[in-house]
């Protein structure tokens, strides 16, 4: 947990996660104990169809998770679903469709999250089919080198955007292996008031949070300007739905805050700032009418 210049509380956790209850290496108890270590105020163990408790443990809270998969082929679209923060075991099998499974995440009060659309090649149409996504990973650790090869899922979320579909952004690690690349890696920065059940998953619902591998942000609207502050980085990019514009980017050592100011073409825009290490930090979509 930080305190930002504001005096609001942000807490780090992960979203995505699995043990030997699924396809994991590690135990629930290794897992919790790992995380913790690293500084996570929470995490959401989501083996496959088998769903979690939420409760708090050792200093650490624990959300309620679970991912549904429905893999066919990629042609019909796989669709991995991880849900968090459930008051209650959804009513969901095999047998039932994603959106069905999106529904019955929704009765038992817990958001639904798009896992890993690049690495499941998902494209906009089929992203557009299951209604109700709370959320999308932008970026999942297990994805990447050296097991897969397809962590970031920037691009077809943007034309998922371009098409008015803007999907907040959380990042996860995914963890399968417990090694460097897929451990303590990808997290979602929220913003409450408390690191509890209610005020972590109200943060969620609400938009407030950010997705990153380290480097803090900061994102103001003002109009048709983006205002940005960060920790020191390398890079601060705009990614916007033109193809061009005339100022896409600040680029230097130690680079801690820049300004966008949108053309009458840009219908959303979102930021994404990388340090020297090549950690990246992502924000949400602004939109502009």
């Amino acid at each position: 947990m930080y305190i930002d210049e504001y005096g609001k509380r942000w807490f780090k956790g992960n979203l995505h996660t699995h043990t030997t209850n699924s396809d994991g290496k590690k135990t629930p108890e290794e897992t919790i104990e790992l995380y913790k270590e690293n500084g996570y105020d929470f995490l959401a163990l989501t083996d496959h169809w088998k769903v979690s408790a939420t409760e708090m443990r050792d200093g650490i809270l624990l959300l309620s998770g679970c991912e549904y998969d429905w893999s066919p082929n990629v042609r019909d679209g796989v669709y991995h679903i991880v849900a968090v923060g459930m008051k209650e075991t959804p009513e969901i099998t095999r047998e039932n469709t994603p959106v069905q499974g999106i529904e019955q995440i929704h009765v038992a009060g817990g958001l639904a999250i798009l896992a890993h659309p690049a690495w499941s090649l998902n494209t906009p149409e089929q992203i557009k089919a299951i209604p109700g996504i709370d959320a999308t990973e932008i970026y999942n650790s297990v994805s990447g080198l050296p097991r897969n090869c397809r962590p970031y899922s920037g691009a077809v979320l943007d034309m998922l955007a371009a098409e008015g579909y803007c999907l907040p952004l959380v990042a996860s690690d995914d963890t399968h292996f417990y090694i460097k690349e897929d451990t303590c890696r990808s997290y979602t920065m929220v913003q409450a008031d408390a690191c509890t059940p209610e005020a972590i998953t109200a943060a969620l619902r609400e938009g407030k949070f950010y997705a990153t591998q380290g480097p803090r942000i900061s994102v103001e609207q003002e109009d048709r300007t983006l205002r940005i502050r960060c920790t020191p980085a390398q890079s601060i990019v705009c990614f916007t739905d033109t193809a061009w514009e005339s100022h896409r980017a600040e680029v230097g050592d130690g680079i801690t805050e820049a300004a966008f100011t949108m053309s009458g073409r840009v219908g959303f825009a979102r930021i994404e700032v990388t340090d020297a290490e090549g950690n990246t930090a992502w924000s949400g979509y602004y939109r502009f009418g």
